[in-house]
């Protein structure tokens, strides 16, 4: 049975095996690809370098100021948003930045901390839409 949406990441060992893929709701489809708007770097996808979230521009600017860095995730993020994730509409994008201590192997390590919340209204079934989730930033850790 051919399913609407499937989980990411794909597994295409299983397709050429012709089984059935993972498969989700809309929602689960929507924040996945919301996911990998988020952590794609322009020109990373080859047929569409528009593709993707400007916030990696800006990923090691260490002058940038906590709230300047929260205001340029917000426009990245809604600007890619409303470019390509055509199933929401009222796309509201808020972030919030902060310090955090984190322990590596040999040292701690300062990382900026990056909290994205998304709210919206799912086009198909006009049902609320939420999505939250974090990472870290310079260079990128994704959790």
């Amino acid at each position: 049975m051919k399913k609407e949406y499937y989980k990411l990441p794909l597994d295409f060992s299983r397709i050429l095996q012709k089984k059935d893929l993972p498969d989700c709701n809309l929602e689960d489809s929507v924040a996945q690809h919301i996911q990998l708007l988020i952590t794609t770097v322009l020109g990373e996808n080859k047929d569409d370098p528009q593709y993707g979230c400007r916030i990696w521009d800006f990923d090691f600017d260490i002058r940038a100021s906590n709230n300047e860095v929260k205001e340029q995730v917000e426009l990245s993020v809604k600007s890619a948003i409303v470019r390509y994730e055509q199933r929401i509409t009222q796309v509201r994008v808020s972030a919030m930045v902060s310090q955090e201590e984190l322990n590596g192997i040999s040292a701690k390590k300062v990382k900026k901390k990056i909290r994205v919340t998304i709210t919206g209204t799912l086009a198909r079934n006009k049902t609320p839409f939420h999505y939250s989730s974090f990472f870290y930033v310079s260079p990128l850790s994704y959790d």
